[in-house]
């Protein structure tokens, strides 16, 4: 756990990408999948509870996936590898931006 909380907190984009790769694969394959993506996303959202604000239906949350499959699946396959998570992560604007708006706020 404490490694876990040093690499997000201290690590390198790639170390904290890597860390995030592996909160979506849910069941260690090393790749990514849209129903482990759609189970972390309504995970997180029933975490949040009352916070979560507006709550969203399940078609939203599969749009949200398919426009994140979109942004990293590079070959189309209906999987995400690690290097397609990094690198999509990388270089999409929108995350990238993400990325360093964290490394601000530490």
């Amino acid at each position: 756990m404490l490694v876990s909380l040093s690499t997000l907190l201290r690590g390198t984009t790639n170390e904290r990408l890597r860390w995030t790769f592996t909160l979506y694969d849910l069941n260690g394959d090393g790749f990514i999948t849209k129903t482990e993506v759609f189970n972390v996303l309504i995970a997180v959202h029933d975490l949040m509870g009352l916070h979560a604000s507006p709550m969203i239906g399940k078609e939203v949350v599969q749009s949200l996936v398919d426009d994140i499959f979109r942004r990293l699946d590079g070959n189309n396959d209906g999987v995400v590898t690690i290097e397609e998570f990094i690198d999509g992560c990388v270089s999409d604007p929108i995350i990238s931006k993400s990325l360093q708006n964290f490394d601000s706020r530490l």
